[in-house]
């Protein structure tokens, strides 16, 4: 039995650019039940206490330090949902396979 795929002989019937007869969307209907929303206040609000701590001193760093205190467990959690398939993750992620490597190495996650 013969599994290849044969040549593409026959141009395609429209054209990649066409717009698509139903919208994508970026989210399951299951996703729904936790809104962006709860995300970014969430995050607004550990901000706030961040900067309360500080008692007015200055900042350092803060973009690279929310970035790893996110970044880890969205990776941990992708790939744990991924059952380990650094593909699969690296697809869902949006990210090149050896960028999502470099970031789990980074995190001492493999």
């Amino acid at each position: 039995m013969d599994l290849s795929t044969p040549p593409l002989t026959t141009p395609l019937a429209a054209p990649l650019t066409a717009p698509l007869a139903t919208p994508l969307t970026t989210t399951s209907p299951a996703a729904s039940t936790h809104p962006a929303s709860d995300v970014q206040a969430s995050i607004r609000a550990s901000l706030q206490a961040y900067f309360d701590d500080l008692g007015g001193e200055a900042p350092s760093n803060v973009y690279d330090m929310v970035l790893r205190l996110v970044e880890r467990p969205l990776l941990e959690e992708v790939m744990a949902q991924a059952d380990q398939n650094q593909s699969r993750a690296a697809q869902w992620l949006g990210l090149n396979r050896n960028t999502l490597r470099k970031k789990l190495l980074q995190h001492e996650l493999i």
